[in-house]
């Protein structure tokens, strides 16, 4: 995602949190005041990307005391500050380090919801002499996907949810091109048992998306392949299940035909 753009997502969920969760205000307390002054100056040049100036401001407020409120939100924001840099790696630790010390925050919820978009952001995009991003190592999407469904499980109801569930569903995408290009490279050069292996994982974990009459006759064809004369009739038998109307019905009844003609005799 350009810079731009994923800055005005970032503080546009970041807004959106600092709108449940402003620190409550210390009257009366010249260090607090204090505090709290130098904590809005960091979030101001945060804002406007002056992001030393906002580290340095939040790092002040991190060494106060630890019983103010504005301890743990600055450790927080400097792990914004990070992020927004694009320094993901020191981003997520920060995040995880306010988690492991803060347990019972509020806010731990945002900070786990970040180190998953922070995976999210490290996943290569597509160039015109790159291929394609399923073709390549899926670690950054495997990453993201876990700690996306992590944030889901804990904090179902969280405001930040709605984003953590469109990130988790372009990954899954992502991780089905990928099992699916493999799939079908091993398909090209009648490798039978690296369909199966790939195209199960596909019907298992992304069900929806593994529904095509593709995939449900290359499934069959690679049991078949594979002298797997059960499984390829009970898949074959599914897709007539599934698309009794298929565009391919008839290959796939001539397939099956073929099957049950080549099928070893029961009888001694």
């Amino acid at each position: 995602m350009p810079a731009a753009g994923l800055t005005f997502l970032f503080l546009l969920g970041m807004s959106t949190w600092l709108g449940c969760a402003r620190p409550p205000l210390v009257r009366g307390n010249k260090l607090g005041d204090q505090i709290k002054a130098r904590y809005a100056s960091g979030l101001a040049d945060l804002m406007s990307g002056n992001y030393t100036d906002a580290v340095e401001a939040f790092q002040a407020v991190a060494k106060s005391p630890g019983y103010l409120t504005y301890v743990p939100l600055a450790r927080l924001r400097v792990a914004d500050a990070l992020f927004l840099q694009e320094k993901y790696d020191a981003a997520i630790d920060m995040y995880r380090s306010f988690i492991k010390q803060y347990e019972g925050n509020p806010n731990v919820g945002y900070a786990r919801f970040r180190v998953g978009h922070a995976y999210f952001e490290q996943i290569p995009s597509g160039w015109f002499l790159a291929p394609p991003v399923y073709e390549r190592q899926q670690t950054f999407v495997v990453q993201a996907a876990r700690e996306l469904e992590r944030f889901l499980d804990l904090h179902p109801t969280d405001r930040l949810a709605p984003q953590a569930r469109k990130l988790l569903d372009e990954c899954e995408r992502k991780l089905y091109d990928h099992e699916l290009y493999v799939a079908t490279f091993y398909d090209k050069r009648d490798k039978p048992r690296g369909v199966i292996q790939r195209l199960e994982i596909v019907f298992e974990r992304f069900p929806e998306l593994a529904a095509t009459e593709d995939n449900y006759l290359m499934l069959a064809k690679a049991y078949a392949d594979d002298q797997s004369h059960a499984q390829a009739e009970a898949m074959y038998n599914a897709y007539f299940q599934r698309f009794p109307n298929g565009s391919r019905k008839k290959e796939a009844d001539e397939r099956i035909k073929a099957l049950r003609a080549a099928k070893p005799s029961d009888k001694s």
